[in-house]
Parts: structure tokens; sequence; C-alpha cells
């Protein structure tokens, strides 16, 4: 079976590069923390989304712009089916959890067939099994963890992306 929507490998960087990197992650996780939590107010609990988020996209992705969508629509879309188990069962009972983990096996059934990988794909996977968790479930505020993900999706992207040209711009002008 062949995956064409595998993102390329990565370059291994150097000691000194891989320094670097390591630095402006760390400027990165700060700068996201003071921004849920110092600018927005929101709470701590729902950092989880942007950071998962930025893992995923970071290593899974590579980064790449253009994945960015499908990575957050997937996100998403697996938060909606861990909420909905909940959801269901709290509204229908047992019927309820009956049909939330119908669901969740249709989902995996269309990630497996790769039917809709633009809203279901490994990020969907990822976050229903994150967001699955019975922790997560008994105190996450759904919106607020929906947000983080958008949010953080776009605030990673911004510095990202921005970070990217930079070192373009620095390398260009080094050669």
């Amino acid at each position: 079976m062949s995956d064409n929507t595998a993102a390329p490998a990565a370059e291994v960087p150097g000691k000194v590069a891989g320094l670097a990197i390591t630095a402006i992650v760390l400027v990165v996780i700060v700068a996201w923390i003071a921004l849920w939590i110092g600018a927005l107010k929101f709470t701590d609990t729902t950092l989880v989304g942007g950071f998962m988020l930025l893992w995923y996209w970071a290593n899974n992705e590579a980064m790449e712009i253009k994945r960015l969508p499908a990575a957050i629509i997937g996100a998403l879309v697996g938060v909606f089916l861990a909420w909905f188990v909940v959801y269901a069962t709290m509204t229908w009972g047992t019927n309820g959890t009956i049909a939330g983990v119908l669901l969740m096996v249709i989902a995996l059934y269309v990630d497996v067939i790769k039917a809709v990988p633009l809203a279901v794909n490994t990020s969907t996977m990822l976050f229903l099994t994150l967001a699955a968790a019975p922790l997560i479930q008994l105190k996450v505020n759904w919106t607020e963890l929906a947000l983080s993900i958008v949010i953080g999706g776009i605030f990673f992207a911004v510095l990202i992306e921005g970070i990217k040209r930079l070192a373009a711009k620095a390398g260009g002008a080094a050669t």
C-alpha cells in the first residue's frame, strides 16, 4: 500500500543547529503559554490542544504549511468524536454510548481507507486518543480545547513560517 500523504523526511540537524532549534522551541512554548493563559485568560488544562497540534504538525507533517489545515481539521474531528461519546452517554445512556462508539468505529474505518483525508486522518486519531482519556473527558472544557487547537495552529504557523523566512534571509545573506 502506498501512502502519498506522508510528509517528506527531514534532515537531522547538527549539534549546534540542534541547540538553536531547541532554544527556538523553548521560546515558542513560553510564548504559547503566555498567550493562552496570560493574554487570553484560558485555563492551563487546555494548553495541551495547541501543544499536541504543534507536536503532530512538526513530527508528522514536517511543519509544511500546506498540511496544517488537515492537521487542524482532523484534530477538531477527533475532539468532536471524544466529546460526542460523553454527550451521547449523558443524553441517551447506554444507547448514546453505543452510538458514540459506533461513530468512532466508522471514523476509524474512514481513516483506514483514506476516504476523507482532510477531515479524518492521523491527527484525528491522535486527538481522539487524547480527548477520549477519562481524565481529560471528566475535566476538560471542550470549547477551550477546540479553541486551543485552532488558535494554537494559527499561532504556531505564524511563528514557524516567520522563523523559516528569517532563516532563509539569513542563509541568503551569508552566501
